[in-house]
């Protein structure tokens, strides 16, 4: 399509079935409301989202009204007036979500500025800890049921724990249950 074309020309093939007419309103209109967006969002919202998504998004509503036919054009046949409206409403919208109190920007943190504690495994102190909670929660257990809630914690299927330890299923099962009973105790009593 050539930039001869006017809008509302554009419009009528799209409604039609046109991909191509599409592709023009697209490229006659995407870089210049990316430059209104650019100018338009506060930074602390673009480290948060891109231009670009909010320009896509614009174009996304502006398609679907066009579909609904609820497009009103301007007397100078220009879609501008209503994508600027459009991109206006939206980055004003992005401003009211990213300022709401459980999503302000100053309180993100990115991943790359804190370690993964996943990744880089518990502290010394968090694993002191978890010995010390694992032993009180063994304390109570003869030697054979501690070898069972080892293996348990090891990841040990029921069936591989009953033939290592020489017991029964039902066995391993029952200390599991106490083992969790225990360690509600241990629990709410801190």
């Amino acid at each position: 399509m050539t930039e001869s074309v006017s809008d509302q020309e554009l419009i009528l093939a799209y409604r039609q079935g046109d991909q191509e007419a599409a592709a023009s309103l697209f490229e006659r209109y995407y870089v210049r409301l990316l430059g209104l967006i650019r100018r338009q969002l506060g930074w602390q919202i673009k480290e948060m989202e891109g231009s670009a998504d909010v320009a896509q998004s614009v174009l996304r509503s502006f398609f679907t009204q066009i579909r609904g036919n609820q497009v009103q054009i301007a007397p100078d046949h220009s879609l501008w007036p209503l994508l600027v409206t459009i991109a206006l409403n939206k980055v004003r919208n992005r401003g009211k979500f990213w300022q709401r109190e459980r999503r302000d920007p100053g309180k993100q943190v990115p991943l790359g500025h804190q370690a993964d504690p996943l990744e880089s495994g518990p502290s010394p102190a968090d694993a002191a800890e978890l010995k010390e909670l694992v032993n009180r929660l063994l304390e109570p257990f003869s030697e054979r049921r501690r070898r069972i809630l080892e293996l348990i914690l090891e990841g040990q299927p029921v069936g591989e724990i009953a033939a290592q330890v020489g017991t029964t299923e039902q066995t391993v099962y029952n200390t599991r249950k106490a083992a969790a009973k225990i360690l509600e105790q241990v629990l709410a009593s801190e």
